[in-house]
C-alpha cells in the first residue's frame, strides 16, 4: 500500500476528503513521498484546496474526536508537503500560501476547543502548532501561541503530550533562529521577551514535574535571542538572562534555570559572563551533584550521583573485564600510543537522564541529546582529564549504567589505537565506522540483534559504510558500523592490524586511503557475508533439562520477541528463558500473555528497561498453571510508555507447549523529522579545520588573543570546486552577522570563500555561514597572523 498511496490520492475525486479520512499509518508514506509528488498532490494548487478544507474544518470544530482526527490529518499532510519540498531542494511555496496556513493556526487557537485534552484533540493541537515551523511564519502566530501558554497549570500539565504541543512555540523559535524576518519581528515586539521570562517564573512549580521542559525551554529560547542582529533585542534578552541568574543562583532549588541562562550566554554573549567564577561554580556543582567517588584498580575513577559502593565495585569489575577483552581483540600489547597522557579516566555517572540533561552540559561541555559521551580532551596535554559521562536508566539494585562498555571502549581505543586527539582522528574521514562500530562490537560481540535485523531492510555496501560520517542516521553510524567492524575482524584480521598500525602512528591520511581501497576490494564479499550472518540460526535456548533440584543460571542471551507473533516454549522446573520487546512511541495497547495446558507451570515476569528474572522483576500476575497475562495501562497521554520491556519465562515445574505472545498496537508512528542545522555555535581554534554541514545557516566563533594582527578565514567545499551548493561567509566582531548586517563578507558563487580580517584587540570574532538557496558541506579553517 505504501507504493500505491500517491497514485491513489492523485486519482481521488476529492483530495481533501481522502486526506481527512486517512489513518495514522499513512503519515510515514506522506513524509517519504517522491519529489515528483510536488507536481500533483503537493503542488501549490493542491495545497490551496487543502487550506480551504482546513479552514472549513477549523470553523466547524466542536472538540469532537473525529473532527480532531481530521484536523490532525490535514495538518500532517501540509507538514509533509513542506518537508518533501525542503528535501527536494525546490523553491519555497508562495508567501501567500504559507501565511495562509499560519492564519489557519491562529483561527484554530482562537477556537474554544483548541486546547481540549484527549488523544485526538491533542493530536490536532500538536499538528497545527508544529505546522508553524514548517511554513516558517512564526511572526504571524507568536501572539496566539503565547496566549496558549496561559492555559498551562498543574492540571493540564498532567498530559505531557498536550504540554509538548505548547512546546511547539519554542521549537518554532529555535527553527526561526536563522531567519531575518523573525529577528525583525522580535525587534518590534521585545515585550515578548518579558512575557516568556514571567511565564517561567510563574510556573517554576513545573520544574519538579515531567513538564519541566516547557519552563526550561522558555528561558533557553529567550537566551537564543542573544544571536539577534538587533541591539534592542540583544539588550532585552541579556537583561532577562541576568535576572534569571540572580533569581535562581547555583545551589538553589531551581538552579537549572541558572544553568539554562549560562549555557545560552556562553554561546551567544560570553562577555556577559565576565566576573562569574564559572570554574569554581562547576567545582561546587560537581561536588553537590556527583558526591560519590570510587577508584578502580585500573584507570577508572567513578564519580556518581547515587551509586552505592557495592555498585561502584561492580562497575569497576565490568570495566576490568572489558579492558582485558579489548587488549585481546585489538592485539595492543598493552602499549599506549605515543604522547598519550590519559592514564586515568573519570567516569561521571548521573542518577537519571533528567539529571544528565540538567547538569552535564554545564559541568563538562557535552551535548546531552544522547546516551552518554566520551570526552577525550587533548591527550598530549599534561593534566588533561579524560572523561566519559553517563547516566543510569534505573535506580534499583542493578548497575543500569547506559552504554557503560561502549563509552569505556572509546577511551581504550583512543589510548591504545588512535594517536592524537579526536579531531586529529577525524581529519581525513573514513574512520567513524571504526570508532563507533568497534565500540558497539566490544559491547555486543555476536549478539547484536538490532544490527542483524537491519540487513533484511536492505544491504549497504562496505564502501558506503566506510565513508560514514557523524550524521543523524544512527543506524548507519552504529549498527552498520558494527557490521563492518565485525566483518573485518572475522574475515580480514590482518587488514585490521595493518590499519591500526597506521592509526597508532597518526597516519590518518593513509588510513583513509587504505580504507577506500579495502571498501572497493571487499564490497562483494561483504554483501555475501551479510547474507550468511542474517541467515544464522537463532542462539540455542537454555538447557531444557538441568538438575531440577536447583534453579538454572539465567541465560546471557536475551532474545528479541517479535510483537504480535507467537512462539512456543518448553522448559524444565527452575529453567529460565529471557526475551525483550521494544515498544515504540504512539503504542496504544501492549500486553504479554502465556497460555498452556494444566500439566505444567510456567510463570511470566517483566521489567521495564532492565532484565527481568523470577527473583527480580517489576510486573507479574504469576499463579498456578501457565495461563498468565500482563497488561500495561497507557499514560495520561493515551500512549504506552515507550522503551524496552524485558521478559522472563521461568519454570515453577516442567512445562511444554506454552505459547508466548506480545500484543502491540501502534496508532501513530512518529512522522519523520526534517534534518535541521545545529544552531549551537562551533568554537574554532587557529590551525584546526572543522567540517560543517550547512543546510540553511550555521554559526561559528573564534577567540582572538592579544597580539594577533590579522585573522584569515577559509571555507572550502569538501566536494571540491563543485556546483552542488552555495554557502556564503559573514563576519563581525560585536554581534552575530547576517546577509543583511555584517562587517566582512565573502559571497562568491559556490562554497569556497575567504576573508582577511584586521584585528586591533582581543575578543571574539563571530561568523555566520549562510546558504541562501542550496546548502553544502564545508571545511572551515582560521589562522592567526
Amino acid at each position: 500500500m505504501r507504493v500505491l498511496w500517491s497514485a491513489y490520492l492523485q486519482q481521488a475525486p476529492d483530495l481533501a476528503s481522502s486526506v481527512s479520512a486517512a489513518t495514522y499509518h499513512c503519515y510515514e508514506s506522506w513524509f517519504s513521498a517522491p519529489a515528483d509528488s510536488l507536481n500533483d498532490i503537493y503542488s501549490e494548487a493542491s495545497l490551496s484546496r487543502i487550506q480551504t478544507a482546513l479552514n472549513r474544518a477549523i470553523a466547524s470544530y466542536q472538540g469532537e474526536a473525529e473532527q480532531a482526527r481530521q484536523l490532525e490529518n490535514l495538518g500532517e499532510f501540509v507538514r509533509a508537503a513542506y518537508y518533501v519540498r525542503y528535501n527536494a531542494q525546490q523553491p519555497d511555496y508562495s508567501q501567500g500560501l504559507s501565511q495562509g496556513f499560519a492564519l489557519s493556526t491562529n483561527a484554530f487557537l482562537a477556537n474554544r476547543h483548541a486546547l481540549d485534552q484527549g488523544l485526538e484533540q491533542v493530536g490536532a493541537m500538536k499538528s497545527l502548532t508544529l505546522m508553524v515551523d514548517n511554513v516558517k511564519q512564526l511572526p504571524l502566530t507568536m501572539e496566539s501561541q503565547l496566549a496558549a501558554l496561559r492555559h498551562f497549570n498543574p492540571q493540564t500539565a498532567q498530559d505531557t503530550q498536550w504540554v509538548d504541543g505548547l512546546n511547539n512555540l519554542f521549537r518554532a523559535m529555535s527553527g526561526h533562529a536563522v531567519r531575518d524576518d523573525f529577528y525583525r519581528y522580535m525587534a518590534d515586539h521585545n515585550q515578548h521577551i518579558e512575557v516568556l521570562i514571567k511565564f517561567a517564573q510563574q510556573n517554576e512549580w513545573a520544574l519538579d514535574t515531567d513538564a519541566s521542559f516547557l519552563v526550561y525551554n522558555a528561558v533557553r529560547e529567550v537566551g537564543r535571542l542573544l544571536a539577534s542582529p538587533y541591539s534592542s533585542t540583544r539588550t532585552a534578552a541579556l537583561r532577562e538572562m541576568q535576572r534569571v541568574m540572580e533569581q535562581y543562583p547555583l545551589g538553589s532549588k531551581h538552579d537549572k534555570l541558572w544553568l539554562a541562562a549560562v549555557e545560552m550566554m556562553g554561546y551567544y554573549a560570553p562577555e556577559g559572563l565576565n566576573g562569574l567564577n564559572l570554574d569554581q561554580a562547576k567545582r561546587d556543582l560537581a561536588a553537590r551533584v556527583l558526591p560519590n567517588r570510587y577508584e578502580c584498580d585500573g584507570p577508572a575513577i567513578i564519580r556518581s550521583q547515587d551509586l552505592t559502593q557495592a555498585q561502584a565495585v561492580e562497575a569497576c569489575e565490568v570495566l576490568a573485564a572489558k579492558e582485558a577483552d579489548f587488549h585481546k581483540v585489538a592485539n595492543t600489547g598493552h602499549q599506549p600510543v605515543a604522547d598519550d597522557n590519559n592514564e586515568r579516566l573519570e567516569v561521571a555517572v548521573f542518577a537519571s537522564k533528567a539529571s544528565y540533561a540538567d547538569y552535564s552540559s554545564f559541568l563538562f561541555g557535552n551535548t546531552t541529546d544522547n546516551g552518554g559521551q566520551y570526552l577525550e580532551g587533548n591527550p598530549a596535554e599534561t593534566g588533561n582529564v579524560a572523561r566519559f559521562v553517563a547516566y543510569r536508566y534505573n535506580n534499583g539494585d542493578e548497575l543500569s549504567i547506559l552504554n557503560l562498555e561502549h563509552e569505556y571502549t572509546h577511551y581504550l581505543d583512543a589510548r591504545f589505537n588512535q594517536y592524537g586527539s579526536f579531531g586529529d582522528n577525524l581529519e581525513h574521514g573514513y574512520i567513524v565506522w571504526w570508532l563507533e562500530g568497534f565500540a558497539e562490537y566490544m559491547h555486543y560481540k555476536q549478539g547484536y540483534d538490532a544490527a542483524i535485523g537491519l540487513i533484511a531492510e536492505g544491504k549497504m555496501s562496505l564502501s558506503k559504510v566506510f565513508a560514514t560520517t557523524y550524521s543523524p542516521d544512527t543506524n548507519r553510524v552504529y549498527r552498520w558500523g558494527y557490521l563492518a567492524v565485525r566483518f573485518m575482524l572475522e574475515e580480514h584480521p590482518q587488514e585490521v592490524e595493518s590499519l591500526l598500525t597506521l592509526s597508532r602512528s597518526g597516519q590518518f591520511s593513509e588510513w583513509a586511503r587504505q580504507v577506500r581501497l579495502l571498501g572497493e576490494q571487499y564490497d562483494g564479499e561483504f554483501e555475501r557475508w551479510l547474507g550468511s550472518v542474517s541467515n544464522e540460526p537463532e542462539p540455542p535456548k537454555p538447557n531444557p533439562d538441568p538438575n531440577p533440584g536447583e534453579p538454572t543460571e539465567p541465560s546471557d542471551q536475551v532474545i528479541k520477541l517479535t510483537a504480535n507473533q507467537s512462539v512456543v516454549l518448553s522448559g524444565a522446573a527452575y529453567s529460565e528463558q529471557l526475551f525483550y520487546v521494544d515498544v515504540p512511541e504512539y503504542a496504544t495497547h501492549f500486553e504479554v500473555e502465556i497460555q498452556g495446558d494444566a500439566q505444567g507451570d510456567a510463570d511470566l515476569y517483566m521489567s521495564f528497561e532492565q532484565e527481568a528474572h523470577y527473583y527480580d522483576f517489576e510486573f507479574s500476575q504469576y499463579g498456578v498453571g501457565s495461563n498468565e497475562i500482563v497488561t500495561f495501562e497507557p499514560e495520561p497521554s493515551g500512549y504506552i510508555k515507550p522503551g524496552r520491556y524485558y521478559l522472563s519465562i521461568t519454570g515453577r515445574s516442567e512445562f511444554n507447549a506454552v505459547t508466548l505472545k506480545a500484543s502491540l498496537e501502534i496508532e501513530a508512528p512518529t512522522p519523520t523529522t526534517p534534518e535541521r542545522d545545529d544552531l549551537t555555535p562551533v568554537v574554532l581554534e587557529s590551525g584546526k579545520p572543522q567540517t560543517l554541514k550547512v543546510l540553511e545557516r550555521r554559526y561559528a566563533a573564534v577567540y582572538v588573543p592579544q597580539g594577533v594582527q590579522e585573522v584569515r578565514v577559509w571555507l572550502t567545499d569538501t566536494n571540491g570546486y563543485s556546483d552542488n551548493g552555495d554557502v556564503d561567509l559573514y563576519a563581525s566582531r560585536a554581534y552575530w552577522p547576517s546577509a543583511m548586517q555584517y562587517e566582512y563578507a565573502s559571497d562568491d558563487r559556490g562554497s569556497n570563500e575567504f576573508l582577511q580580517i584586521p584585528v586591533t584587540e582581543a575578543g571574539y570574532l563571530h561568523f555566520t555561514l549562510d546558504a541562501p538557496q542550496q546548502g553544502n558541506e564545508v571545511e572551515m579553517m582560521v589562522y592567526f597572523h
